[in-house]
């Protein structure tokens, strides 16, 4: 149900025609070293400074790095805030395997309350890995369906709606009526969403994440090449989806 008023708000909203707002758009066209101090870029844990840009791409290195970083930025109105990227995953040798996940991009508010959160997680057979989406918590409460390869660049859309605490996943999609994975249809009222972050930690296998062209907006044409259709006040996005899938 909870999914249905999401989907009905944001269709509303591109019915009223709404204009989006891009808050965050970044090639990490930096020297190499520290990300922190470009862009806007900030530090919220660990140790300053060894969260880094390499070859234009921001590297989340689980395992001995440990600084987390932020964009803030300050939204026009609640509903729905998108982030978008493109990533590979080093070659770890072998399939990702085990228990001991860890999220390494997410959206956040000023404090430590964090929002749609990334992981990579063990292929579900024959790949390397996949991906997993959670709403609130720190562990993935979806998976998402076909394994990944490493190496493989790939480009991810995550949305999060303030209003209705639920987080939603896209790979390689074009359009925002593509396959797409939710998270768990959290208690409500969301949070308020002030910062993308991305974090690194130490994980089953501390693989590296390399991540390039970061976008955060507020609507679908912030993200995706292909928005809609515009539905009536009298319909469902969630109907609408339901037609091309």
């Amino acid at each position: 149900m909870k999914k249905s008023l999401m989907l009905v708000a944001a269709v509303l909203m591109m019915a009223s025609g709404a204009s989006a707002v891009e808050y965050v758009n970044d090639t990490f066209s930096y020297a190499d070293g520290s990300l922190v101090g470009n862009g806007g870029w900030a530090s919220h844990s660990g140790t300053a400074g060894d969260f880094q840009v390499v070859s234009g791409q921001a590297v989340v290195e689980h395992g001995a790095p440990s600084e987390d970083v932020n964009h803030p930025f300050v939204l026009a109105a609640g509903g729905d805030v998108y982030f978008s990227f493109d990533y590979s995953v080093d070659d770890l040798g072998f399939p990702w395997t085990g228990t001991d996940t860890e999220y390494f991009a997410h959206f956040k508010n000023d404090g430590s309350t964090y929002r749609a959160r990334l992981d990579i997680v063990p292929a579900l057979g024959g790949g390397d890995y996949t991906l997993g989406i959670s709403s609130s918590t720190s562990t993935a409460q979806n998976i998402w369906p076909m394994d990944l390869a490493y190496g493989v660049v790939y480009h991810v859309v995550v949305r999060y709606n303030q209003d209705f605490n639920i987080a939603e996943l896209w790979v390689d999609a074009s359009a925002e009526l593509d396959f797409s994975i939710l998270g768990d249809d959290d208690a409500d009222p969301g949070t308020v969403i002030t910062q993308f972050a991305m974090r690194q930690s130490d994980s089953e296998h501390n693989e590296t994440v390399r991540i390039d062209n970061v976008i955060v907006g507020d609507a679908c044409e912030d993200v995706f090449t292909t928005c809609g259709p515009v539905a009536t006040e009298a319909q469902s996005w969630g109907d609408l989806k339901s037609l091309y899938r």
